[in-house]
């Protein structure tokens, strides 16, 4: 392969050094942070300290096969940028957030004991003590393609002038400082570059510090002047935020449209070709992609999982579809590279054209499966209706794996996972103890005359759940600024810098907070196989059949058998549709009017992570035939209990919900048939779904019979990728547990 070099240097440091290194790093680092802090120091003279001395202390990794600038040493191979990752590793982006999470545990330890005892029993789960503390953030990028670093620095020194408060002062001198320190790492690289070519001889790496010494020292703190610069504005601020700030930035923002201006302008002026902007876009992805091994077993809860993505394609800011040369290079490089990571997600619109379909489609029809399909028909109208303008809401990113926010300008609550299915699970099981223990008001379903009663005893529990967690957050995450504010973060987000206000005060136009249910699909099963067989045709009485759910239905075959050949979401019947779409209507108008600590609102979607294993694994038997620990669905996908062989009949059913109340997003997985699917079929299906409502969709175009192929002879199917859950991996490296999750679910024709 042409960048064999390349792989191999980046695979070396990465697969060997980055998580080493940056365990020294931290705590070499933080030992002299601790040395300089002292009592007085509010959490802004934390920050503000954090970014200087990390600035001062890393020493900058550069490689001679890439002309990009991008690694600090400061942080482990698979880090985002979280202050604290996954199997222990940290760096010192975290130092202020460790210091004080004890504030948050302090000021209310009552409340967060309860909270934490929900999260232990899996009621719902938070990246942080009680609020999203390190990852699912977002850099608008946008200013520095614009106007460098420097712009953001002046218009921040502007807004001094007119301060009226001292945390107004404090916020915007920390941002200044945080923006500061960036150009001292920039400067690093240009440094190292220019050392580094008075000591190699080789040819290429001569080549790449020559760029880099050049481009360096102007770019970020200045705007970018080609597309390539503006790649290393991109590849530079990702690692840099990480590193200062200590918050993982989960997307480089839409590449097609605030790319195309500087490759359009190169063209003009003759300075790259198609052909030399595409090499450009290869090293860049390769970059990123070379940050994990791809045949890493993945055996526990996010191994393959890198937070790191980009959107194309979809409507822009006046209604018109994206594709041109910047889209096409992106996904002719991600096909070709076999690239995992960045994870790509793919706009698509009802006017989408050919072409850009079929470079999106190619991939998975040859069982290649790394994209995330976004539907803007449905997407932009739930936008709208949560409070965004037109133009805000057309201008969305999708982030992390399946966060839907609009770009630049809104604070993120991701990975807000709220599990519907552990309160109907209490409410079925008549869990005493746990319903106690979780200081919860639950009614049981026990005493419930018909179905509208049973349903009324459901939906009472669950938005009495949901507004006793929104009173927890308030109170837990009410200290939040005290904690981890994020000024440099905050200073290139949208109207922070005009209100003089932290992302974390609110600072940002839109400041609302995410709610991803889990276990809608399951509860409308049970509910429908309660319905039918209690109170429609009265073949058991309520008393036998929850008795019989309770016993993990043992004893209970025939019973179980009839539950299954129920009505199921997905069948395309009318009953379960419409009981689809009312239970999605009565969560939206439950939560509407609640406000959250910053005023905002509580926006709803259906989205499951690799819960589908290890929250289903905790959860009892339910209603619609599930086993204890059985899987349970992931987002709005029908059950895996019910063979469903059309994928008409799961797209039909799709008219029944409004989307439109789910802007947090919804996400439908489907396998599809391989060898059957074509790119005129797979253009067919998805202008069928931008008509349907559905939002989100994680398509897999593989069989059984391939999977099962794959477990045998792993050596025979290197290239074969997956979709797992909001992340992609080649399926031999799944552990036998993940393989059989993914052969357990509905195979369409």
């Amino acid at each position: 392969m042409k960048y064999n070099n390349m792989r191999e240097e980046l695979k070396a440091y990465y697969y060997n050094d980055a998580d080493r290194l940056s365990l020294e790093f931290n705590e070499k680092c933080c030992k002299v942070l601790d040395e300089k802090y002292n009592d007085s120091m509010n959490a802004y003279r934390m920050k503000a300290l954090q970014y200087e001395i990390i600035a001062e202390m890393c020493n900058v990794k550069l490689f001679s096969s890439s002309p990009f600038f991008y690694e600090t040493g400061t942080m482990g191979a698979h880090c985002d940028g979280a202050g604290e990752f996954r199997w222990g590793l940290v760096h010192p982006g975290g130092w202020a957030y460790r210091r004080n999470t004890h504030i948050v545990y302090d000021s209310n330890p009552d409340a967060m004991a309860l909270y934490e005892t929900h999260r232990n029993n899996n009621l719902y789960l938070v990246c942080g003590p009680s609020f999203d503390s390190r990852q699912h953030f977002h850099f608008n990028y946008r200013p520095v393609l614009e106007g460098g670093l420097s712009s953001i620095y002046n218009k921040a020194k502007n807004a001094l002038e007119g301060i009226c408060t001292e945390d107004e002062k404090l916020f915007l001198e920390t941002a200044m400082t945080g923006l500061s320190s960036m150009k001292k790492i920039a400067e690093k690289f240009a440094d190292e570059a220019e050392k580094r070519l008075k000591n190699t001889t080789d040819e290429q790496e001569k080549e790449n510090m020559s760029i880099i010494a050049s481009v360096a020292r102007r770019v970020p703190w200045e705007a970018p002047k080609t597309f390539f610069e503006a790649l290393c504005v991109l590849a530079f601020i990702r690692k840099a935020i990480g590193t200062l700030e200590g918050v993982g930035p989960n997307t480089f923002g839409r590449l097609d449209v605030d790319l195309y201006p500087f490759y359009k302008k190169d063209i003009e002026n003759g300075v790259t070709t198609y052909d030399k902007a595409l090499e450009d876009v290869r090293k860049f992805l390769i970059t990123w992609d070379c940050h994990y091994d791809h045949d890493m077993k993945m055996e526990g809860y996010a191994d393959h999982e890198l937070e790191n993505t980009y959107t194309l394609g979809g409507y822009d800011a006046d209604g018109k579809d994206v594709f041109n040369d910047v889209t096409k290079m992106f996904l002719v490089a991600n096909l070709e590279e076999k690239i995992i990571f960045p994870k790509i997600k793919c706009r698509f619109t009802k006017t989408s054209p050919v072409e850009y379909l079929d470079l999106v489609n190619g991939p998975v029809i040859n069982s290649t499966s790394t994209i995330l399909y976004q539907n803007d028909e449905m997407c932009i109208p739930a936008l709208v209706k949560a409070g965004r303008t037109l133009e805000d809401a057309r201008d969305y990113v999708i982030t992390g794996c399946w966060g839907m926010h609009t770009y630049g300008n809104a604070s993120h609550e991701g990975g807000n996972y709220v599990n519907l299915l552990k309160i109907f699970e209490y409410t079925v099981h008549a869990e005493l103890e746990k319903i106690r223990e979780n200081k919860l008001d639950i009614k049981l379903f026990d005493e419930a005359q018909n179905f509208e009663e049973l349903y009324g005893i459901l939906k009472e529990n669950i938005l009495k759940f949901l507004v006793q967690r929104n009173d927890l957050v308030q109170k837990c995450a009410s200290v939040r600024e005290l904690v981890d504010p994020l000024p440099l973060l905050s200073s290139s987000l949208d109207d922070c810098i005009l209100r003089k206000k932290d992302y974390t005060r609110a600072g940002c136009r839109y400041n609302d907070e995410d709610y991803l249910f889990i276990g809608l699909p399951n509860i409308v099963d049970s509910l429908l196989a309660i319905k039918k067989l209690c109170f429609d045709k009265k073949i058991y009485t309520l008393k036998e059949f929850l008795e019989a759910v309770r016993n993990n239905w043992e004893n209970a075959d025939e019973m179980r058998k009839d539950a299954l050949s129920c009505p199921f979401w997905g069948d395309e019947s009318e009953e379960s549709g419409r009981l689809m779409g009312r239970l999605n209507d009565d969560l939206y108008d439950g939560i509407k009017n609640i406000r959250t600590r910053f005023g905002g609102k509580i926006i709803m979607g259906h989205l499951t992570y690799t819960e589908i294993r290890w929250w289903a694994m905790d959860t009892k038997a339910t209603p619609d035939g599930r086993y204890d620990g059985e899987y349970f669905s992931q987002g709005i996908t029908p059950s895996r209990l019910h063979t469903i062989r059309s994928v008409t009949s799961v797209v039909n059913c799709g008219k029944y919900i409004d989307f439109s109340k789910c802007a947090a997003n919804s996400v439908l997985n489907m396998l599809l048939p391989h060898g059957v699917m074509t790119l005129d079929t797979m253009k067919s299906l998805l202008r069928v779904v931008a008509q349907s409502g559905y939002q989100s969709l994680q398509l897999n175009c593989v069989s059984k019979e391939q999977l099962l192929d794959a477990q045998k002879h792993p050596e025979k199917y290197g290239d074969l990728i997956v979709r797992v859950t909001g992340f992609s991996a080649k399926f031999t490296a799944l552990s036998k547990e993940w393989q059989e999750e993914v052969l357990s679910r509905n195979f369409y024709e």
